[in-house]
């Protein structure tokens, strides 16, 4: 057992462990700028924990020495001395601040005091020597308490202040035993690794000769037919050239699918390989932790004992245990903590939620710093991984800091794309070459770096609902497997997945989802996003996503089945992101009422109720239907009803007919700060929350659709996110009427606008006449005079009245208006049932008056259609400023006009579409037309079609 010396000129050093904790015995501090003994009244400590006089306290720079506080005073590495900002002297490119340090594990330790504090379940804080660098953060306490920020009041910082001090010498001493290692542990991967390369240049030659002999029989079946005479000799080089190049191609798919496989077999192999060595890691780390608790307790032994010896030494001994805070301190538990962490406990569910574990997203300050550091090291060339992770995570506390640092440098290296200036196995980023090859994944790599770090990890395989995966799909054989990682963090098993964590561009795959956007791996103006979601995420959300093979690695208290896996809707991480829940538990697959209704609730936090946009596509399921957006002739999303009802979102969604469809629901947090621009909430910028699939199997008839307005959600709830407009009369997305209409607003900023009256089966120019919207800079008021019954669609529009007159108007809300009764209908302009049958009778085809309105047939000339399918598709050539309606009526006179949707599309085309038409029968189109210039409310019947259903 170490001696206890007094500190002094000529103190003696008897031991290993003496040298290691010589601070500890505390000597007469003396000032590091004008060496002499520094009392406390005028003590000042700088970020290291040196001490100066008050005075002393300024930027050593001799042209300079302005005062410093705390704050302000700069250190650098191997200097004691302090500095102002402007003078300190620069470090490598890699490394990080004392400030920046500082900040990083007060705030982590604090944080971590604070949860300790408030949660009971909770273990006692991971004391992890291992990260700490400096020891003036923690002697400098009483000053953090003081002056630090309101994060910090009240923060009782119990870490044991002078045990590291121990930390420089087992830090080094853990880095070169690791060094060590690595070089042996590299040398085993050199030699896997030169046997992968040997595999796939065998399996490169074995693909070229199968080919080789298939080319050579096509080939001599080619010249037995020349000498034949069957093909002459321009036939035959024809035929020639292009079976080379087929099977030139065929080569090139052979080659993929047995590298791939080859691939698959080595990923393997490196993930056992990384198993084996990473367990040969832990255990050095182990041996050495193990040592320095065991030091440390040796020490505290030796200080006690000689506290009570009642000597000369003995009141400098118990000075000494004071300053440690021996009484409040159990060394025991340390000890115990450190040597825990070394033993990974099997897999259960974590006792806290991710939330209560991570720092607050909204501490920019300290996620800048950290993100900082991490992308300072992702710049720059490690020849090691042992180099690597003792820069990445030198810096850092706990496991939780450690991960996150590995997690974040792997999602910031854009690992698939990365260059590499040498390919050989000894170059800068050698180490990650695996990578590059395809014999290691990103969780591989994760596991590996954790092992350095002395993090426990383990690689979880099961199945993902990944790209491809739609609800209601089954796991069967080997589709969508894949793998993961589980990290021990302070005693707990997390779950994360680097490989769908790290950044990606955001592509809309929309536009032609069969040719990608190709990436020039060399331009940096592509924008890469990561997510944070997958990185310890929480297991019942995980699940949502992921199932392992095993069962105990679900982490969840009460577990589920496969079965169950595939029952869950279609989950992606921004449902999360953005805190929403399901109203309640829906299934992945859901099976519409006999009318064809379908109801899903999502429940928005209030606090950003206001500032998220959702958007949703509704699409047929069938393969060959899967770019159909229309069911005749009508758009799907108009069959769905979208609307926020408080802090809910709503859709109300009546498929058309019989089949199977896709509900998509899309989401993003709005830019309050920018009203009226529109261009932040379209398609392409939101992302997918969520998937379902919708069955209808019924015998009713096919549902109508709603107005053709535009698209997105009813009600005004837009318009106060986007426009400042608060709704006054009309709160609900449906409104009941009978004759008329008033809808106000209040204004929060002056604005312009425009509202549309749009009904099915009728041109939107007709109601130009039956709608004025009044409006100063405070108020809006649309007054609506319904000609008929039915139902209609509200549409406004806005713009700031300060925009440019060129800019044009944003969608603000719409209303769905059914109106009951009108008591005095205007008559629109089509002839009633009887009178056009009267003036079809024998006029079938195009009518004289065609001509006067320059309105031409496209798709049918012919009067007379004969067909099996249930609906038709009429087109004409319309000039602008004509309107078109129709009529269509079965034999003998029986009314069919909610069966027929007549749609312009484009500037001069007009389509008429005949839907639902099941039963046998004549049926009668009756096209007319008037002048949009034209008061009078007079069509003219210009076509007559005859529809003979079989």
């Amino acid at each position: 057992m170490a001696t206890w010396k007094k500190t002094g000129e000529n103190a003696v050093r008897p031991n290993k462990v003496a040298n290691k904790f010589a601070h500890m015995t505390l000597p007469k501090d003396k000032c590091i700028r004008c060496d002499k003994v520094v009392y406390a009244t005028e003590r000042q400590v700088s970020t290291k924990g040196d001490a100066f006089h008050r005075h002393c306290f300024s930027c050593a720079e001799p042209t300079c020495r302005q005062k410093l506080n705390d704050r302000s005073a700069k250190t650098n590495p191997g200097d004691p001395e302090i500095y102002c900002k402007s003078h300190v002297p620069k470090t490598a490119s890699w490394s990080i601040g004392p400030d920046a340090m500082n900040m990083m594990r007060l705030k982590q330790y604090s944080d971590m005091q604070k949860k300790l504090s408030k949660k009971a379940t909770l273990r006692a804080a991971n004391y992890d020597l291992n990260a700490c660098a400096i020891q003036g953060e923690i002697q400098s306490q009483t000053l953090v308490k003081d002056k630090q920020d309101s994060k910090l009041h009240g923060v009782e910082n119990n870490f044991p202040a002078v045990l590291v001090d121990a930390n420089q010498h087992y830090q080094n001493d853990l880095r070169s035993r690791q060094e060590e290692l690595e070089k042996k542990q590299k040398e085993e991967e050199d030699a896997m690794f030169k046997k992968f390369e040997a595999e796939r240049r065998a399996v490169a030659t074995e693909a070229d000769k199968e080919i080789e002999l298939e080319w050579e029989s096509k080939l001599k079946d080619l010249i037995a037919m020349w000498e034949k005479n069957c093909i002459d000799e321009k036939e035959f080089q024809k035929r020639k050239a292009e079976a080379r190049k087929d099977f030139d191609a065929k080569k090139n798919v052979r080659l993929r699918n047995k590298t791939m496989r080859v691939a698959q077999k080595q990923q393997r192999e490196t993930s056992a390989l990384v198993d084996r060595q990473g367990d040969v890691m832990l255990k050095l780390i182990k041996d050495q932790k193990e040592q320095l608790a065991k030091d440390m307790q040796e020490q505290l032994e030796n200080a006690k004992h000689k506290a009570s010896s009642g000597d000369t030494e003995s009141e400098e001994a118990a000075e000494w245990l004071e300053g440690l805070g021996e009484e409040s301190l159990n060394i025991e538990e340390v000890v115990t903590d450190i040597i825990g962490m070394t033993e990974a406990p099997p897999p259960k569910a974590p006792r806290n939620r991710k939330s209560d574990i991570m720092p607050d997203e909204e501490d920019d300050d300290f996620n800048k710093v950290f993100d900082d550091h991490v992308a300072t090291v992702a710049e720059n060339e490690q020849t090691t991984f042992t180099e690597l992770v003792h820069i990445l995570t030198g810096p850092f506390m706990s496991d939780l800091s450690k991960a996150r640092a590995i997690y974040r440098w792997i999602t910031y290296k854009d690992l698939n794309n990365i260059q590499f200036s040498e390919t050989g196995m000894d170059s800068p980023m050698g180490l990650l070459r695996g990578i590059k090859y395809g014999t290691e994944t990103y969780h591989t790599l994760f596991k590996r770096l954790c092992s350095y770090a002395g993090l426990h990890c383990t690689e979880v395989n099961g199945k993902s609902k990944s790209v491809g995966y739609e609800p209601g799909m089954k796991f069967e054989g080997n589709s969508y497997r894949n793998t993961w990682n589980a990290v021990l963090i302070d005693g707990e098993w997390r779950l994360v997945q680097c490989n769908w964590g790290a950044r990606f561009l955001v592509i809309n795959k929309d536009k032609n989802e069969s040719k990608p956007k190709e990436v020039d791996e060399k331009d940096d103006s592509i924008k890469y996003q990561y997510d944070e979601h997958y990185f310890l995420t929480d297991p019942e959300d995980f699940i949502q996503e992921f199932f392992p093979n095993k069962q105990e690695w679900q982490l969840l208290d009460n577990k589920i089945s496969l079965e169950d896996f595939e029952n869950q809707p279609l989950v992606r991480s921004i449902f999360f992101h953005l805190g929403l829940k399901f109203k309640k538990t829906y299934p992945a697959v859901m099976d519409a009422s006999e009318l064809g209704s379908v109801d899903v609730r999502i429940t928005v936090p209030e606090e950003i109720a206001q500032d998220t946009a959702f958007l949703y596509q509704l699409r047929y399921c069938e393969k060959s239907k899967m770019q159909e957006l229309e069911y005749c002739g009508v758009k799907l999303e108009r069959f769905v009803y979208q609307s926020i009802q408080g802090n809910e979102v709503v859709y109300s969604v009546h498929v058309p007919t019989n089949g199977e469809y896709y509900l998509q629901i899309f989401a993003s947090k709005m830019d309050a700060t920018r009203p009226g621009q529109v261009s932040s909430i379209e398609g392409v910028k939101l992302k997918c929350v969520c998937k379902f699939k919708i069955i209808r199997n019924s015998k009713e008839e096919h549902m109508y659709a709603l107005p053709n307005c535009a698209p997105g959600e009813w009600g005004p709830n837009k318009a106060a996110r986007q426009f400042q407009m608060t709704a006054v009369s009309h709160q609900s997305g449906i409104i009941t009427a009978e004759n008329n209409l008033k809808v106000k607003f209040t204004l929060g900023m002056p604005l312009v606008f425009l509202a549309k009256l749009r009904m099915n089966g009728v041109d939107d120019k007709y109601f130009q006449d039956f709608i004025d919207a009044q409006f100063d800079d405070h108020h809006l008021r649309v007054k609506v005079g319904f000609p008929l019954s039915g139902q209609y669609g509200l549409d406004i529009y806005a713009k700031p009245k300060s925009a440019p007159a060129d800019q044009p108007l944003a969608h603000a809300c719409k209303y769905l208006v059914n109106v009951t009764d009108v008591q005095n209908p205007v008559d629109i302009g089509v002839a009633e049932i009887a009178t056009a049958l009267e003036t079809c009778m024998g006029n079938w085809g195009a009518l004289p008056e065609i001509q006067k309105y320059s309105v031409v047939p496209q798709t049918h000339t012919n009067w007379k259609i004969k067909t099996k399918l249930s609906q038709t598709v009429i087109k004409f050539q319309v000039p602008q400023d004509v309107v078109i309606t129709a009529h269509l009526v079965k034999e003998p006179n029986e009314d069919h006009k909610d069966h027929l949707n007549i749609q312009r599309q484009g500037s001069d085309v007009v389509a008429i579409t005949a839907h639902g038409i099941k039963s046998a029968g004549n049926y009668m189109v009756m096209v007319f037309s008037r002048m949009d210039s034209d008061d009078s409310t007079v069509y003219s019947n210009i076509f007559n079609y005859l529809i003979q259903k079989e």
